[in-house]
């Protein structure tokens, strides 16, 4: 059990250092992420970049994607892993969307997720940690 915390402390000093994000790893939403299951968090970035595509107020942080993709990778639950999630990955994803469409009052194909947006950020959301205020 020392060993595992050993790594993800040596994963998150190591994508600390290495990310290009306003957001620091030591943020709790980027936390929440981190520590998702392997699909709860595609499901997340999906539903990020959906939001930053449809709201000019905010643009999806790839550089945070990519630091959180490799300490993810580091641990065993980035994209590496993904590879074989790819039903369950799919499953999250529409069950979140739904989730988030309910929450929100908005649909995530046609409307202006704006507003669904600045929600996330208030709550300081996991998929928060992804948006980039414009």
């Amino acid at each position: 059990m020392m060993t595992r915390g050993l790594m993800f402390g040596a994963a998150l000093a190591l994508a600390a250092c290495t990310t290009g994000s306003a957001r620091s790893f030591d943020d709790p939403a980027v936390q929440k992420l981190f520590v998702m299951s392997t699909p709860e968090y595609y499901a997340k970035l999906t539903l990020a970049n959906r939001v930053a595509q449809s709201c000019a107020r905010y643009t999806y942080d790839a550089a945070l994607d990519s630091s959180l993709n490799e300490a993810r990778n580091e641990v065993g639950r980035g994209s590496l892993a993904a590879i074989s999630q790819r039903n369950g990955i799919e499953l999250e994803t529409e069950v979140s969307k739904r989730s988030f469409e309910v929450k929100h009052g908005v649909d995530v194909t046609s409307d202006d997720l704006c507003t669904a947006g600045d929600a996330e950020v208030l709550e300081g959301s996991g998929l928060s940690a992804m948006l980039i205020p414009s």
